[in-house]
């Protein structure tokens, strides 16, 4: 029996969608213990909902099923999946975000079954993946239920960064809570990319205090003066750039899939 579900969606906050979904759940598991990842996913941005999901699910228990509902615009998909991954099972639309989430990992897919959904909507996890999971949510056999299995899912390929000439070419992925931006740019293509060389140029879409400009990679906040651009690695090895005591994205004007570049001297 599922004890622990956590709730992934681009649904937002202002509406009725996550408290409908959260009571459904509740009606049907009553023992089950609800956990928010995120509701503030930018509209059809699988990447984000990628980063996001890749960086909170591990610090739950091993069995916990992650529901995740963001859909892609370019791909209306009405199948949704369940599968598991790293000791977790999740379910989620066959829309490219499993293979963004486990980056391309051989999965054993289980489909959902439809209930005669022919495209999604707003409601189709509440009203045809809920009911349908309810034998799962109870313990019995997946295979049992849903199979047999497949390892046919939609494949998406994930932003990496890239080098051209001497510019090493990112985007933005995620935007936190504090407006901070956290790039696509990890520590060791960063410094495959710096081997050789000494010196280096970010290049920012805004001007922050009469530079656009940041020219050294710091260990935190701390190291740079209030009001400062401060661009460094953060716990899951990416390039963030923030502002000390500011707020990034605002003051820069950068929104989630904008470019970073990093230039080489």
């Amino acid at each position: 029996m599922i004890k622990y579900i956590t709730l992934t969606t681009d649904y937002g906050l202002s509406d009725a969608y996550v408290a409908a979904l959260k009571g459904q759940l509740l009606r049907q598991h009553p023992a089950a213990q609800l956990f928010d990842i995120s509701h503030n996913i930018s509209k059809y941005n699988l990447q984000q909902a990628a980063y996001v999901l890749k960086n909170a699910y591990h610090f739950f228990p091993d069995g916990t099923l992650h529901l995740v509902d963001v859909s892609n615009f370019n791909i209306n998909a009405a199948e949704y999946i369940l599968f598991a991954f790293d000791g977790h099972y999740f379910v989620l639309p066959d829309n490219g975000l499993a293979s963004l989430l486990t980056q391309n990992a051989s999965l054993r897919t289980y489909l959902v079954p439809a209930n005669g959904r022919t495209a999604l909507h707003s409601f189709s996890m509440l009203n045809d993946v809920l009911p349908a999971l309810q034998p799962f949510l109870s313990g019995s056999p997946v295979d049992d239920v849903y199979g047999p299995a497949s390892d046919q899912y939609h494949m998406l390929m994930p932003f990496l960064p890239a080098i051209s000439g001497s510019n090493l070419n990112g985007v933005v992925l995620h935007i936190d809570g504090y407006e901070n931006l956290i790039t696509n740019i990890d520590l060791p293509y960063f410094n495959s990319f710096m081997k050789g060389s000494g010196d280096f140029t970010i290049h920012l879409k805004r001007k922050v205090n009469h530079e656009n400009r940041v020219t050294q990679i710091v260990t935190s906040y701390e190291d740079v003066a209030p009001g400062n651009i401060a661009c460094f690695f953060g716990h899951n090895n990416l390039l963030q750039i923030a502002i000390r005591g500011g707020n990034a994205a605002s003051l820069l004007g950068m929104r989630v899939g904008d470019p970073v570049f990093i230039e080489k001297a």
